[in-house]
């Protein structure tokens, strides 16, 4: 088999997370100039783009590694060590075009991201290669945009499963939808489970709710079934209220950390307007400093919405004059008091 016969069968067999590695080192390396960000292509385009790269795909380096290239010239004695991370640089590969919210990343990073990427060295230290994870908080302060920023990153396969569609008026239905859940992220591990709105599904079994004690059962086993196994899968439940869960999927061996993602900041209040900012046609002089001063109290949502409605107002402005019209600190005023 040639060379570019090698390639194009690794190319074909590979999932999204790696054509966006092989991506990445390629632009790095000046090889590829996409068009658009690479997130937004979906996996037909990455192979595309990387196929226009030819017999050039061998000087990337996850490809050398992956074809037994690397392997080839060590000495059978010598063992490979993985390189330090830097921090800084794997907080802006996992999370792009996410500001603000730097010591949740950096618990994600440590607690899920790697103990999958790292197994072997997981195990040696006795970290849990299987860590449950609660995530609390406020409405609107950006749980779940947090993992949507992840699963962005192409790093780490996530998978997002919205639990009350789990339910169903069948006898024993909703637990095996669960099951089919966890046994097909063992089949493709390393993965990342995100249940949002944990608590709908699986509250405490004092309340006697026969059709969900069940999808609670179920769920206390199979959490036990991957860390006995210890399986590369870990979940994160996301709730508003995490005393409205069962008190047994709390307990210190089933739950490994338990995140608190609070109201944002002052300083986390002016990074999160300046990176919506980006997304509307708005005054360069405004000042987001003085903007997240007044907005004390606000989740993220909360500034969304209030950057949604400044422009509500500089749209009809537009119509009504019939030229384009950008967000001023009027409107923003108009918005903030509305």
């Amino acid at each position: 088999m040639n060379r570019w016969a090698e390639l194009e069968r690794f190319l074909s067999g590979a999932d999204r997370r790696v054509l966006l590695i092989l991506a990445r080192e390629a632009r790095e390396r000046k090889l590829l100039a996409p068009l658009y960000p690479l997130s937004h292509y979906d996996t037909a385009g990455l192979r595309r783009l990387l196929r226009h790269l030819g017999n050039n795909l061998w000087e990337l380096p996850y490809i050398r590694t992956h074809l037994g290239l690397v392997r080839e010239t060590q000495s059978p004695t010598e063992e490979t060590y993985p390189p330090p991370i830097a921090l800084s640089e794997l907080r802006g590969k996992l999370f792009p075009d996410l500001y603000g919210m730097e010591a949740e990343k950096e618990f994600l990073i440590e607690h899920l991201y790697l103990p999958l990427r790292y197994p072997n060295l997981a195990r040696k230290y006795g970290v849990s290669l299987s860590p449950m994870i609660i995530v609390e908080g406020p409405p609107g302060t950006g749980k779940s945009y947090l993992f949507r920023a992840l699963s962005k990153g192409g790093q780490l396969p996530i998978r997002f499963i919205h639990t009350p569609a789990l339910a169903s008026m069948w006898f024993g239905e909703s637990e095996r939808r669960l099951r089919q859940i966890f046994y097909k992220a063992i089949r493709r591990a390393p993965m990342l489970l995100v249940f949002e709105e944990f608590d709908s599904l699986f509250p405490p079994r004092e309340a006697n709710l026969p059709w969900l004690n069940g999808m609670t059962n179920q769920l206390l086993l199979l959490i036990d079934e991957l860390k006995h196994h210890q399986k590369p899968v870990a979940v994160a439940g996301i709730t508003n209220r995490r005393i409205a869960l069962e008190s047994a999927l709390l307990r210190s061996e089933r739950i490994d950390h338990r995140l608190y993602i609070s109201l944002p900041d002052i300083w986390e209040r002016e990074l999160i307007l300046r990176q919506a900012a980006q997304n509307f046609p708005v005054e360069p002089t405004i000042d987001w400093g003085a903007w997240a001063e007044k907005t004390e109290g606000f989740s993220r949502a909360d500034l969304i919405s209030w950057l949604r409605r400044a422009a509500q107002i500089a749209f009809l402005r537009d119509r009504l004059e019939g030229q384009p019209q950008t967000i001023t600190t009027t409107d923003l005023q108009r918005a903030f008091r509305s």
